[in-house]
């Protein structure tokens, strides 16, 4: 297998990771580079049991979809809808990946649960730079996508 295969490869894999995060529910500090436009954020304990209920707010900025493109050009949309249903793509696919429902959990964070995941994860939305990522990965950072 070539190197530039072997690296789209792990590309991929490091997509299908993010969708499929939420392997721990503690608090969990992350502390973005210098030069990142979000500030520092740190998630509280996430609730590992039950289902998320329906979004409390249909204006919640995190609804609608949004998209990550890796240098490579592998692509990652998530659609969060205002009826509190989350469904993660990739690279455009109109299969859904990953399903699920999310809730907010407050200052700009949001729990969301993945079906099949043992645990919720937590995404945050950063309203000074209108983007959103996973807690888990805050360097893979979201874009809204104009619809």
């Amino acid at each position: 297998m070539s190197k530039r295969n072997i690296g789209i490869l792990l590309v991929v894999v490091c997509l299908c990771v993010i969708l499929v995060a939420g392997c721990t529910s503690s608090t969990t500090s992350t502390t973005p580079a210098q030069n990142n436009p979000m500030q520092t954020v740190t998630s509280p304990p996430v609730p590992t049991s039950g289902l998320a209920t329906p979004a409390s707010s249909s204006t919640a900025p995190i609804i609608g979809k949004w998209s990550y493109t890796s240098p490579r050009g592998i692509s990652a949309q998530v659609v969060f809808s205002a009826d509190g249903s989350f469904a993660g793509y990739v690279n455009g696919g109109s299969q859904a990946d990953r399903t699920g429902t999310w809730q907010s959990a407050g200052n700009n964070q949001y729990t969301v649960t993945i079906n099949g995941q043992p645990a919720p994860v937590t995404w945050v939305y950063a309203p000074a730079s209108n983007q959103a990522y996973n807690s888990a990965y805050p360097s893979l950072v979201y874009s809204p996508v104009s619809q």
